[in-house]
C-alpha cells in the first residue's frame, strides 16, 4: 500500500506583506508522499500548518486551560454550562474522561515537524533553490515548534510518550510507554541547543509579522532559558535570559526606541514606556502595544491573528469564549482576585497606584467603588486608564475610584487578539527566579554572594513593578529591606510573576515548577485554595498528593496506548475521584 499523509496546510496566520505570501495557500487533501516533497514551498507549506495547528481552538485552549485555570486566578462565571468539562476543570474536579485531557492536537504538530524534518533534506537534494542555510533554519524552526509542543505536555501531566519519529501512514500506532519528565526535558534541551545557531535572528521589516509571529532564535533562547529554570540549571537559565535582554535593548537601540524612552527609569531594561503631561501612566502605553496591538518590542513569540480579517482567516475562539466575546463569557477573575482590588491595601498588586489593576480586568460600575467582573488582557480593542493621581481622584474612602478602561464593540467570535507566548518581562522574571535560587537555603544571615545574588533579583523585579506604577511621580514602592532572606525573595519574584503575568496561562505551571523543586504541594495548596471560599478547601485536599497536580492520561488515550500507565493520583481513570493516599 503506498504510503499516505493528510498535510495540514491552512489557511494563513499571517498578513505578511502588502500581496501576503509565506502561509496564504490554500487547504489540501489527501497527497502522496512522491507528489508533495519536491520543492522548498512543500516544507514552507508543512511549517505554515503547524502555526495553523497552533491556533487552534483545540491546542490554544487547552495552553491557556492547563497553564492558568487550576490556579486561584480565574472561576466559572455562572454561566460555563455550555462547557462542563470546562466548569469541573475549574472546581479541581479532574477524572479522564474530561475533554481537556486530550492531547491530540499536540501530536498532531508534532508529528507534523517530524515528518517535515524527516522529508526537508530530501527536498533540499531536488531543489537547487532551496539554499542549505534555509534547510538548517527550518530545521531549527521545526524543532522550535516540537519542543514547545512537548514542553506544555510534560508541564501538563508530567510523563509523557516522546518520539521524534514520523508517522507516515493511519496504520501506525502511537503505542509508546510515558518517557519520565527529566528525560524529555534532556532531550528538548540537548535538541534545541544542538539548532539554536542555525535559526532566523531577524525576518526583513517587510515581513513584520514574522519576527514575534515564528519561531526566531529569540524564540529558542526563550524556551532554554524557561527549561533550564525546570531543571534547576540556573546558571544557563540565567545565561539565556541575558541573550534575550542583551538583544532587546540591540533592538530599542537600532529602532532609536531610546530617544522616546528613558530606560534608566527601568534599570536600562529596554520596557515600552510613554510618559504623559500631568502623570505617568507607562504600563497603559504598554498594555495597548502588548496586548491591543500585537507584535511589540517586548514579544518574543506570540501565536498571530489578522486583524481585520474575515473568511478563511482563522479567530481566537478560546479568548472570545473564555474572556470576552460573548454577553457572559465563560471565566472572570477570581473571588480573591478581584476582592483584592477593592482592598485599602491591596494584596496582590501591593499598591494601590499599580495599573495592572485597572488594566487586566473590565469593570462594572463606577465612581468610588467599580467591580471588576471579567477579564481585559487579549479582550479590548482600545484601552484608556481615567484619572488623575495628582487629585488621588481614582482613590478614595479606601475604594478603588473611577480608573477604569473603556471598551470598542469587536468583543465576539471574530476576535483577533494574538496570544503570547514569551515576552520580555516573562524572561526577566525567570531569570530573577534562577537568581534567587543560587541563593543558601535556610541562611539566618545572608553572605556577600546572596546579598548580590538578592539585589541582582530584586532590581529585576524593581524594573518591572515601577513600569505598572500609575503616580505623577515615577518612584519605586519596593523596599529591599523586606526581602532578607532566599524564601522572601523567592516570594516576590513569585508574586511579581502573578501580576505582570496573570490571565496568560503561566500560574498554574509556576506553581507545578515550585511544588516540583521544593518536594511538595504546600506553595501551591496554599495558593489556588484562595480561588474560592465555596470549596477552595476541598480543592486543596485533592492537591496533597505531588502526582495530583499533574492531568490525568485520557481514558480513551488509555485504552489505545496500552503501554500508558494511569497516573496514580486518578486511580484507573474510570471513576470521578482523586485518589486521596
Amino acid at each position: 500500500m503506498k504510503k499516505i499523509i493528510n498535510i495540514y496546510v491552512i489557511v494563513a496566520l499571517f498578513s505578511l506583506s502588502s500581496c501576503g505570501d509565506f502561509l496564504e495557500v490554500d487547504p489540501q487533501n489527501v497527497i502522496t508522499l512522491e507528489q508533495f516533497w519536491n520543492e522548498k514551498s512543500d516544507v514552507e507549506n508543512v511549517i505554515a500548518g503547524c502555526y495553523s495547528g497552533m491556533q487552534s481552538y483545540g491546542y490554544l485552549s487547552r495552553i491557556m486551560i492547563w497553564g492558568e485555570f487550576r490556579s486561584e486566578n480565574v472561576i466559572n462565571n455562572g454561566t460555563i454550562e455550555r462547557d462542563v468539562n470546562l466548569e469541573r476543570v475549574l472546581k479541581g474536579n479532574l477524572t479522564a474522561n474530561n475533554a481537556y485531557t486530550s492531547w491530540a492536537d499536540f501530536y498532531s504538530i508534532i508529528n507534523r515537524c517530524n515528518i517535515a524534518m524527516l522529508y526537508a533534506p530530501q527536498v533540499a537534494a531536488k531543489d537547487p533553490a532551496y539554499a542549505p542555510t534555509e534547510l538548517k533554519a527550518h530545521i531549527a524552526e521545526l524543532t522550535a515548534i516540537r519542543s514547545l509542543c512537548y514542553f506544555y505536555l510534560i508541564r501538563t501531566f508530567r510523563d509523557v510518550p516522546y518520539t521524534e519519529e514520523a508517522f507516515l501512514s493511519d496504520d501506525q500506532t502511537l503505542n509508546l510507554p510515558a518517557t519520565p519528565f527529566e528525560q524529555v526535558l534532556d532531550n528538548l534541551i540537548a535538541s534545541l541547543e544542538q539548532v539554536k545557531g542555525d535559526a532566523i535572528q531577524k525576518y526583513p521589516e517587510t515581513k513584520e509579522n514574522y519576527q514575534t509571529g515564528r519561531m526566531t532564535q529569540q524564540a529558542i533562547y526563550a524556551l532554554l532559558c524557561d527549561m533550564y529554570l525546570w531543571k534547576k540549571d540556573y546558571n544557563n537559565c540565567i545565561k539565556y535570559a541575558d541573550l534575550i535582554i542583551e538583544a532587546k535593548k540591540k533592538q530599542a537601540e537600532e529602532n532609536e526606541d531610546r530617544v522616546e524612552h528613558d530606560f534608566s527609569d527601568f534599570n536600562d531594561y529596554p520596557l515600552i514606556a510613554t510618559k504623559y503631561s500631568g502623570y505617568t501612566n507607562y504600563f497603559g502605553n504598554a498594555f495597548t502595544s502588548i496586548f491591543v496591538e500585537g507584535g511589540s518590542s517586548e514579544t518574543i513569540f506570540e501565536l498571530t491573528f489578522v486583524k481585520g480579517s474575515e473568511g478563511n482567516m482563522p479567530s481566537n475562539g478560546p479568548v472570545s469564549d473564555f474572556f470576552g466575546g460573548r454577553p457572559e463569557p465563560y471565566v472572570k477573575p477570581s473571588e480573591y482576585v478581584a476582592s483584592d482590588i477593592s482592598l485599602t491595601t491591596p494584596v496582590i498588586f501591593s499598591n494601590k497606584y499599580d495599573g495592572r489593576a485597572y488594566e487586566n480586568f473590565r469593570f462594572v460600575g463606577g465612581g468610588s467603588d467599580p467591580t471588576p467582573n471579567a477579564i481585559n488582557k487579549f479582550t479590548v480593542s482600545s484601552n484608556v486608564m481615567l484619572g488623575d493621581p495628582n487629585a488621588n481622584s481614582f482613590y478614595t474612602s479606601g475604594s478603588w475610584g473611577a480608573v477604569y478602561p473603556t471598551y470598542g464593540s469587536n468583543y465576539d467570535s471574530r476576535n483577533k487578539s494574538n496570544y503570547i507566548i514569551y515576552r520580555l518581562t516573562d524572561i526577566m522574571l525567570l531569570k530573577a527566579e534562577a537568581l534567587s535560587q543560587l541563593m543558601d537555603e535556610g541562611a539566618s544571615t545572608l553572605s556577600e554572594k546572596d546579598v548580590d545574588l538578592r539585589n541582582r533579583a530584586f532590581e529585576l523585579v524593581t524594573a518591572i513593578n515601577k513600569r505598572s506604577l500609575y503616580q505623577a511621580t515615577l518612584k519605586d514602592t519596593l523596599q529591599i529591606a523586606n526581602y532578607p532572606s532566599k524564601e522572601l525573595i523567592t516570594d516576590l519574584v513569585y508574586d511579581e510573576r502573578e501580576r505582570e503575568l496573570i490571565f496568560e496561562g503561566k500560574r498554574y505551571f509556576d506553581l507545578v515548577r515550585r511544588a516540583q523543586r521544593e518536594g511538595n504541594t504546600k506553595y501551591l495548596r496554599t495558593k489556588v485554595r484562595l480561588k474560592s471560599t465555596e470549596n477552595g478547601s476541598v480543592i486543596d485536599s485533592k492537591l496533597t498528593r505531588m502526582e495530583a497536580i499533574y492531568w490525568p492520561y485520557n481514558l480513551d488515550e488509555i485504552k489505545a496506548n496500552t503501554n500508558l500507565v494511569q497516573n496514580p493520583a486518578f486511580g484507573s481513570g474510570e471513576n470521578s475521584s482523586y485518589e486521596q493516599n
